[in-house]
C-alpha cells in the first residue's frame, strides 16, 4: 500500500500510538507499526498491526507503565 485512498497522497510506513478498547478496558498501545499519510494524516493498519493488538490486549500484556488521563463528556458540553 503506497497512495492514500482519502487524498491519494504518498503513504509513509512509520510507527503509531493507539487507543484500543477491549473488554470495558482502555489500552494505549505504543510503537504501533503503520502505514501515514503526511497530507492528511489518514492511518492505515496491516493485518499483523491488527492481530499484534489483539494479543496485546488478549493475552493480558503486562504495561510498561500505567497512565491516568482526563474523562469528558461530550454530551454536557455547552
Amino acid at each position: 500500500m503506497d497512495e492514500c485512498l482519502s487524498c491519494k497522497g504518498h503513504l509513509e510506513e512509520t510507527l503509531v500510538s493507539r487507543v484500543q478498547e477491549y473488554q470495558g478496558r482502555w489500552f494505549l498501545i505504543e510503537n504501533l507499526p503503520a502505514w501515514v499519510c503526511p497530507q492528511c494524516g489518514e492511518v492505515y493498519y496491516t493485518p499483523q498491526a491488527h492481530s499484534l493488538v489483539l494479543h496485546l490486549v488478549r493475552a493480558g500484556t503486562t504495561p510498561v507503565r500505567v497512565e491516568a488521563l482526563d474523562v469528558l463528556d461530550a454530551s454536557i458540553a455547552s
